[in-house]
């Protein structure tokens, strides 16, 4: 089913929902993808633009974007009604939709009706009213991620690329111009050099000449949106070509879509390097060296010192650069994975490796296991100890492994994981560099085999990379960095050169998606952020030995010293920082950045901003970070109990991750109270996944059962009362028909705080409720109904409801609920991948058109007091009515 939606305002958010009817007998009723949504964003003139990402949607091979939908009918899992909802943000210059509504994993045709496309904002008047304008708040204007950001304009002044190529085959380029005022085109010059960088005389082959101009290929562009591939013919001596994009005409305006695909001409395509068959390494090596664009003819009967001589000189062969090993050791220490016979993988009891392994185990049902598994990386274990037959034994393992998982035909689905594949193509790397530095020459067929496998990879990862085929940028990020590690490993390989120059470019486009120019890191998730700045840092210090990519290391240098600067206020006193979004693992957070700065940016150590972080300074600090998403507080001083508050906001996209929109953690007296549930799509899989994505599963507030959407938070005022700080939170993840605030206060000794939310709506009746995720450690009773009760070691902390307008529905305790078509409550992410059961205090608020109230925590008698006083102040009581706008006054960090 295909509908067009045209004239509809770009930059604004829009919800896309219909009515599904399933039937009797429908099996897949629960399924998390029973339905599929396309989306095409297309120009006024019809054609469809290419974006890197789309808040609220994920790219698919079938459509350009898309949203699966679950069907949960209210009839115990029997056939009904369902509504579903998709929202997302329309990019400019988009001013058209074309969506598509698919069977996916429904068993029986299904019905669709009462379809409907709505755009929202939230605007700065208080009430909501039937013909709201399109017209945003500034504050929502700024939160809104700009997903053309990285986007080129184009001049008549260049924009170059540069890649190696391979002589007289053809580099093809593809792309997309947006082109804002139908002008006649544009072009691309064309530079070719020698293997000195000299340059070679034009004209070049399949080119067209200008005096003016040069060599240059012809871009018509007179479609807003225009799709291009140059085809780029590779002249006999050329090792590598620079192509400029640029305009005819100064008064053009026109933007160049990046990343562009790079590939290479086909007889260079794996699949066509193996005839499409499936073939084990022997077999691709062997097809490898024989391919004459590849490398010299090999006669028959050639042994394989001939082939490491050609290709493979033991006198260049570089040191590996395991940035996977290195990254590893950052965040977990330098803890063996292979002890006494046992793998230690994934956080779980050690297995005994068997001598022979069918590379199908899993012995602890565990996905990250099976992850580490695959990665090959507890081989360097084994390889390691400086002994013949410790290291014969690790490249048998990593044969075994490749005659298990030939081209095509992987034993375990998980071995194609963009980690793990990245991972083991470093580790197979290692192997090779210490066996060709082996005195013992007797398995020369085995490393030839191991050779084998390792260029298989490159080629793979390569073409990936290339073809940008990760959603993911930081996925792109691990893949393009193991590339260029291993490109430098093998630099007499005939497509080394080609292979860096394809990573930089990935590199380049991929941090620019997460990292802004003043360090704004573009990712919810703070254990991707973190890794996005140890990635960073690991990069750099290896990119100072190279050229190339000097203009690179330049580049991210000051992006990932501003974006660590604003990560490092967000420990807290124990080291950690808040688990919101995806969070793979926990480690201690303050140890990995000090070895990570230690290791490989002691010029950070300078800086007064990162070292004064560093010392973690005494004392209460209030912070605000808007462009990040995040709010904190904390207290710190040696001798005393400690707190610690932070709330996030920042925006939510695809549909996997987590719906947290404004939740918060917070711990008081030393002791962790309110917390979130964790847990990540490496870890956990199916129902726990999904109820650890959702919203009942974080300290949010659900309106009339509707989970939270894609969408964003902003801060709209930060302000400072006797000894307290409030902050005042928009957001539009509640869809078209909520406007949403919510009021975070809390004391400056963080022995108190207090949430407040505030909803409006053209509903005439509202149901809202609220969760309180609280430490497994921590035990909550219910005293009264208006009084519930945490307990902890000797601590008690009450947690008292209090309403502004509306009426109060009660409080509810959850603790390891498990009920009706797999739905959970009452959990949190552990160890292991497992979740355990805590308690969870859900409190319900209700209204007719508006409801406002919330819950009052307190440590102790006189913290209640004077949070109790805050709230009756005119200040704070303005706030809560939203009778005032409150100038913004964000304290932030220097």
């Amino acid at each position: 089913m295909t509908l067009t939606c045209p004239d509809v305002t770009s930059d604004i958010w829009c919800e896309f929902s219909f009515q599904i009817g399933t039937h009797p007998d429908e099996q897949a009723v629960g399924a998390p993808d029973f339905a599929a949504i396309g989306v095409d964003f297309l120009a006024a003139d019809g054609s469809s633009i290419d974006f890197a990402s789309v808040p609220g949607l994920s790219r698919l091979q079938i459509d350009p974007y898309s949203f699966f939908v679950a069907v949960d009918s209210a009839r115990d899992g029997r056939a009904g009604t369902a509504v579903a909802r998709c929202t997302f943000l329309i990019p400019a210059p988009a001013t058209q939709l074309l969506l598509t509504i698919r069977s996916w994993r429904n068993s029986h045709p299904f019905r669709v009706a009462n379809v409907a496309v709505t755009q929202f904002v939230q605007r700065d008047a208080p009430d909501l009213t039937d013909e709201q304008l399109l017209i945003p708040s500034q504050d929502e204007l700024r939160s809104i991620r700009d997903v053309r950001r990285n986007w080129r304009a184009m001049t008549p002044e260049p924009n170059w690329f540069s890649y190696a190529v391979v002589p007289e085959k053809t580099l093809y380029l593809r792309g997309q111009i947006i082109n804002d005022d139908n002008t006649e085109g544009a072009l691309a010059r064309i530079v070719f050099r020698d293997a000195q960088n000299i340059e070679l005389p034009q004209p070049y082959p399949d080119t067209l000449t200008t005096p003016e101009t040069g060599a240059f290929l012809d871009i018509p562009a007179h479609g807003q949106a225009r799709r291009f591939t140059l085809a780029i013919t590779v002249p006999p001596q050329a090792m590598t070509v620079d192509v400029g994009f640029r305009t005819w005409r100064p008064e053009s305006e026109m933007k160049l879509v990046v990343p562009l695909e790079v590939s290479l001409d086909e007889s260079l395509l794996l699949q066509n390097i193996t005839a499409g068959e499936v073939t084990d390494a022997l077999a691709f090596i062997e097809r490898f060296t024989h391919n004459p664009a590849l490398s010299k003819p090999a006669k028959p009967g050639e042994n394989a010192s001939n082939f490491f001589d050609l290709l493979l000189d033991r006198n260049v062969l570089a040191p590996a650069s395991l940035i996977h090993e290195k990254l590893r050791v950052i965040q977990r220490g330098r803890d063996r994975q292979f002890v006494s016979g046992r793998l230690h993988l994934g956080r779980c009891p050690g297995w005994p490796l068997p001598v022979e392994p069918n590379w199908t185990e899993d012995p602890f049902r565990s996905r990250v296991w099976r992850m580490e598994f695959h990665s090959l990386s507890w081989l360097l274990d084994i390889a390691k100890p400086s002994s013949s037959g410790a290291l014969a034994q690790a490249i048998a393992l990593a044969l075994s492994w490749s005659r298990a998982n030939p081209l095509g035909e992987p034993a375990d689905g998980i071995a194609l994981h963009p980690l793990t594949m990245s991972t083991r193509a470093e580790v197979l790397a290692e192997l090779l560099v210490l066996g060709l530095a082996s005195k013992d020459q007797r398995g020369a067929t085995d490393l030839l085999e191991l050779a084998g496998e390792l260029v298989r990879h490159c080629f793979a990862i390569s073409e990936i990379v290339g073809q940008n085929v990760f959603s993911s940028p930081i996925y792109q990020i691990h893949a393009a960095a193991s590339l260029l590690s291993l490109a430098k490993i093998l630099p007499r390989l005939p497509l080394s050169d080609h292979w860096s120059s394809v990573a930089l470019a990935c590199l380049r486009d991929s941090f620019d998606q997460l990292l802004g120019p003043e360090g704004q890191i573009f990712e919810p998730s703070q254990y991707y952020r973190f890794e996005l700045i140890a990635l960073g840092l690991i990069l750099t210090d290896m990119l100072k030995n190279m050229p190339e990519a000097a203009s690179l290391a330049r580049h991210l240098g000051p992006r990932l010293e501003n974006a660590a600067l604003a990560i490092l206020p967000l420990l807290d006193p124990t080291g950690f920082f808040p688990p919101f979004g995806e969070t793979p693992r926990q480690f201690d957070h303050a140890t990995a950045l000090g070895t990570l700065i230690c290791t490989y940016g002691q010029e950070w150590t300078s800086h007064p901003g990162i070292r004064k972080e560093l010392s973690y300074p005494y004392g209460s600090r209030v912070l605000a970070f808007a462009d990040a998403g995040i709010v904190a507080a904390r207290r710190y001083e040696p001798g005393r109990e400690w707190g610690y508050f932070c709330a996030a906001f920042s925006e939510q996209g695809q549909s996997h991750v987590h719906s947290h929109c404004t939740s918060f953690v917070y711990s008081s007296g030393g002791m962790p109270w309110i917390v979130d549930a964790g847990g990540s799509g490496e870890n956990q899989t199916g129902t726990v996944r999904r109820y650890l994505t959702s919203s009942r599963a974080h300290n949010v507030v659900i309106p009339d059962g509707r989970e939270q959407t894609a969408g964003v938070g902003w801060l709209r005022s930060s302000i400072t009362l006797q000894g307290a700080t409030a902050f005042e939170i928009c957001s539009n993840v509640h869809g078209p028909d909520y406007l949403h605030r919510r009021i975070l206060v809390c004391l400056d000794d963080l022995n108190a705080m207090a949430v407040f939310d505030d909803f409006r709506t053209i509903r005439d009746s509202l149901s809202v409720d609220g969760f309180l995720h609280f430490d497994p450690r921590v035990v909550v009773a219910l005293a009264n109904p208006r009084l519930a009760v945490g307990f902890q070691k000797q601590k008690r902390l009450r947690i008292v409801p209090h309403m502004i307008t509306g009426r109060f529905g009660g409080l509810e305790i959850a603790n390891g609920v498990s009920g009706k078509l797999g739905t959970l409550q009452g959990f949190v992410a552990a160890e292991m991948e497992r979740i355990e059961p805590a308690n969870v205090l859900c409190y319900r608020m209700a209204g007719r058109r508006s409801v406002c109230g919330g819950v009052v925590v307190s440590l102790d008698e006189s913290a209640s007091k004077t949070m109790a006083n805050l709230i009756a102040s005119p200040a704070l009581g303005e706030l809560l009515n939203g009778e005032a706008t409150v100038d913004e006054r964000i304290v932030t960090v220097p």
